[in-house]
């Protein structure tokens, strides 16, 4: 049996990622942070697969709970194949009303804790076959006026996934970012039709991704051996047209 961890996955590319590992038959320590009846609902969906997953909810955005939540891992499993840090948050406040809070909240979710997790399982990820993968995204790629901590977070993320390959090379453990754009999730489910057509006129192929070709792209990274240190896009052509 191969174990996965996957951050934020309940619902969206999360979830589209640890479904593609429970069918390929793998076991799957799903998390979520507030939302009980996501998680319910995935439970139920799966329970013919229930000894194939454990889930956990812990909202990740501080150490002691990223301590916590490796801690309930390792508990359960001593070794894990496949690492994806997925689970992230955004704050759109204007530039002017951007709070120390706010920013701070935004950067140990999306940047610090994704770390801890990653510095707490280094010795449970086995040599040669482990595999990183870190969610990163289109706008910390391209400046994007609706989230500038966000923005910066993901940039981070893309930096910090090279930065980690040095430290992971005497185990030969991959560490990739697969860089969507935007993705039909929940998250993207509140934006007016006149927003979302402007975000479609910017991408080649006019529409947004679904999860599953985000989770299709993740599964082939974890198959091929090679693939290291990439920043990948999957982002239909956005800004090429």
């Amino acid at each position: 049996m191969r174990y996965a961890v996957v951050t934020g996955s309940t619902k969206g590319i999360g979830k589209a990622i640890a479904e593609k590992l429970l069918r390929e038959g793998w076991f799957v320590f799903i998390n979520y942070a507030k939302d009980d009846k996501n998680a319910e609902e995935f439970a139920e969906t799966h329970k013919e697969l229930k000894n194939r997953f454990k889930i956990i909810k812990c909202e990740l955005s501080s150490y002691d709970n990223a301590k916590a939540f490796v801690k309930e891992i390792l508990d359960n499993a001593t070794c894990i194949d496949c690492l994806v840090l997925n689970s992230a948050v955004t704050d759109k406040s204007p530039f002017e009303e951007i709070t120390k809070e706010k920013w701070e909240y935004v950067m140990n979710t999306n940047v610090n804790v994704p770390f801890y997790i990653t510095q707490g399982l280094f010795n449970n990820i086995p040599k040669d076959k482990g595999r990183i993968i870190f969610i990163g995204s289109i706008c910390g790629v391209f400046p994007h006026a609706q989230s500038l901590a966000y923005g910066v977070s993901k940039a981070a993320i893309h930096q910090m996934v090279k930065e980690l390959v040095k430290f992971f090379e005497p185990k030969r453990i991959t560490v990739n970012a697969v860089i969507p754009s935007f993705v039909k999730t929940p998250w993207q489910s509140t934006k007016q039709p006149d927003h979302r057509k402007r975000i479609e006129d910017k991408i080649a192929l006019h529409r947004f991704a679904t999860p599953e070709e985000i989770a299709s792209l993740c599964w082939e990274i974890i198959n091929n051996q090679y693939i290291n240190g990439a920043n990948i896009r999957i982002d239909g052509g956005y800004c090429y047209c």
